[in-house]
């Protein structure tokens, strides 16, 4: 049987699921600067959140969107979809990171939603993690236009018919902020983890066609 090998940040402390999850309610998340890198941990001063209720869908995307170019579905290949995210240049998602929130998506607080092309290809999504009633955008890709864009719209309406009341993204983006995305103290962010409630479980399916 192949060992397993213990997962540790850049100051040498084991790093878990159960450590990330952790971090996460004391307002932290885990990067590394390349793929082959080390975790440390980041606590930002401000960051970027959606209010599920808030959310805008730009006026291009709702044309793209009433197309139906996409088959979307969530949790279906869930490490397909980090694997395509940390697939760049430049990326903060190292091995450690990936392995760290594949067995996230097993515990079931880890989850992905996929676009899939009319041959079956996975050519968009997007993952992220649940804590409590705020979900985490961790990081997205597209292979056809729009697919990323598409995934976020599937993922705040499954949000909202779960119960969630807020998307963190973390960092702001042009995308972000079209979305309706805007920059919150550490302290409001911190209000938002306390006041926020369990949602329902989320489940592994196709979303219908709309």
């Amino acid at each position: 049987m192949k060992p397993i090998r213990r997962i540790r940040d850049e100051e040498g402390i084991p790093v878990s699921p159960a450590r990330v999850l952790r971090a996460y309610g004391e307002r932290c998340f885990p990067m590394a600067d390349h793929r082959d890198g080390q975790i440390f941990w980041i606590r930002p001063f401000e960051r970027a959140v959606i209010d599920l209720e808030e959310f805008h869908i730009p006026a291009s995307l709702k044309k793209l969107r009433n197309k139906k170019p996409f088959r979307l579905t969530t949790d279906v290949a869930f490490r397909a979809v980090i694997e395509a995210c940390a697939e760049r240049r430049e990326t903060w998602i190292c091995h450690d990171i990936e392995e760290l929130y594949v067995q996230l998506h097993a515990l079931g607080f880890a989850h992905s939603i996929e676009a899939w092309d009319d041959r079956g290809r996975l050519v968009g999504g997007v993952y992220g993690l649940s804590v409590g009633g705020v979900f985490a955008g961790e990081s997205m890709f597209h292979k056809e236009t729009g697919a990323s864009k598409l995934c976020i719209v599937a993922l705040v309406e499954h949000l909202r018919n779960l119960g969630y009341a807020i998307l963190d993204c973390q960092q702001q983006t042009p995308h972000m902020e079209r979305f309706g995305a805007q920059m919150i103290s550490d302290e409001n962010y911190s209000s938002l983890l306390s006041r926020s409630s369990p949602p329902l479980e989320w489940q592994s399916r196709p979303f219908p066609q709309q």
